[in-house]
C-alpha cells in the first residue's frame, strides 16, 4: 500500500494569520517577492558594474526605489529607466513598476559587493600582462595592432 504523503497543506486563512503575526500582509510579501525578483536579475537588467554599486529597495505601489551608492551612480541608471521598465514588465508584469525613485544612501549588508575591478599594474608586470593577453590574439592584423600599442605605452 501505498503511504500517504505527511505534509500538511495550510489553509489560506492559516497562512493570512501567519503573515499576520509576522507583520506582514499579502501586499506587503508580494512587494518583497517582487523586489527579490528584480534583485536576483539585477545584474541582467543594468549590468554588472552599476549593479555593484546600487540595488533594488523597495516597491512603493507602482514606485520602484533604487539605493545607489554616488550621485554619478544615479545619473547614469536614470539614464537606463526604459531598460528597467522593461525589464521589470518582463519579470514582474505589466504596469507593476510605473515611476523609478532613485536615492543615494548604503547597500544592505548582505548585497554589498567588492569591487568587480582588480588593482591596476604598473610598470614592467602590467605591461606583460596586456603583452600576454594580446599574443592570445588569433586575427594577426588586431594582434599585430594591439602588440603596437602596447609598445607605445
Amino acid at each position: 500500500m501505498k503511504e500517504e504523503s505527511k505534509i500538511q497543506k495550510i489553509a489560506p486563512q492559516e497562512f493570512k494569520n501567519i503573515l499576520q503575526d509576522l507583520g506582514l500582509t499579502e501586499e506587503s510579501l508580494a512587494d518583497k517577492i517582487a523586489v527579490q525578483t528584480l534583485a536576483k536579475r539585477w545584474v541582467d537588467i543594468i549590468g554588472p558594474v552599476y549593479a555593484n554599486h546600487s540595488e533594488p529597495f523597495a516597491l512603493n505601489g507602482d514606485v520602484l526605489v533604487i539605493i545607489t551608492v554616488h550621485s554619478a551612480y544615479k545619473q547614469e541608471i536614470l539614464f537606463m529607466r526604459k531598460r528597467i521598465f522593461s525589464y521589470s514588465a518582463r519579470y514582474l508584469g505589466r504596469d507593476v513598476v510605473k515611476k523609478i525613485e532613485i536615492r543615494i544612501g548604503n547597500l544592505s549588508p548582505k548585497r554589498q559587493k567588492s569591487p568587480s575591478y582588480t588593482a591596476d599594474k604598473t610598470g614592467l608586470e602590467g605591461k606583460q600582462n596586456l603583452i600576454s593577453i594580446a599574443e592570445k590574439e588569433t586575427d594577426p592584423i588586431a594582434k599585430k595592432r594591439l602588440l603596437e600599442l602596447i609598445e607605445f605605452l
